[in-house]
């Protein structure tokens, strides 16, 4: 059982054997969400080597406004779909929109910033605060990994760790981001 972090019910794993909810949009989500990721990293990289303030825009428009704005159209839209994709449904879904109102919100500024121009210390920040509230989801992916009692089965405990896996990289991506834009302003020694 989980609390909200705004207070509210006890959330508690139901299965899913009743539900009539595919994982289909939460699925094409995530696979989009996978895909405009390594678009991201792929074009922030490249773009290192010929334009590093285009690459920070890139990389927060893409990794933090793109995934931010398609995560909470998952989580707090969609959020049932979501919930058959994870493979568990509780009664009250309230943490799993305030989740997608935090994608929202990050993604929402990313995309503002990046897009006005706003200059790299404005994305350093926005893609150094979404790799440290993915950072904390990782510590709560790996504690699941290690503690859940359902996860003792392979498929589960697969799943949890893949997911614990790529949450890694991909929060690894946005600091790695975040340095250089941090260094192209003189917040922290140049990295390029």
């Amino acid at each position: 059982m989980s609390v909200s972090a705004f207070g509210g019910h006890p959330a508690e794993v139901i299965p899913l054997a009743a539900d009539t909810h595919t994982a289909r949009e939460a699925a094409i989500l995530f696979g989009a969400t996978l895909i405009v990721s390594m678009v991201g990293v792929f074009l922030g990289i490249f773009y290192l080597f010929v334009d590093i303030d285009l690459s920070i825009r890139i990389t927060t428009a893409l990794l933090v406004g793109f995934v931010g704005v398609a995560s909470f159209v998952r989580h707090s839209i969609f959020y049932l779909s979501d919930q058959a994709r994870m493979g568990w449904k509780q009664e009250h879904p309230e943490f799993q929109l305030e989740v997608g109102y935090a994608n929202l919100a990050l993604g929402i500024w990313a995309l503002i910033a990046a897009a006005l121009n706003w200059g790299a210390l404005a994305c350093g920040l926005l893609l150094a605060l979404y790799g440290t509230y993915l950072l904390c989801t990782l510590a709560l992916h790996l504690r699941e990994v290690y503690a859940a009692k359902d996860l003792r089965h392979s498929g589960h405990r697969d799943r949890a760790m893949t997911s614990a896996i790529f949450t890694g990289v991909f929060v690894a991506m946005l600091i790695f981001f975040a340095a250089v834009a941090f260094s192209r302003v003189g917040v922290v020694p140049a990295l390029f």
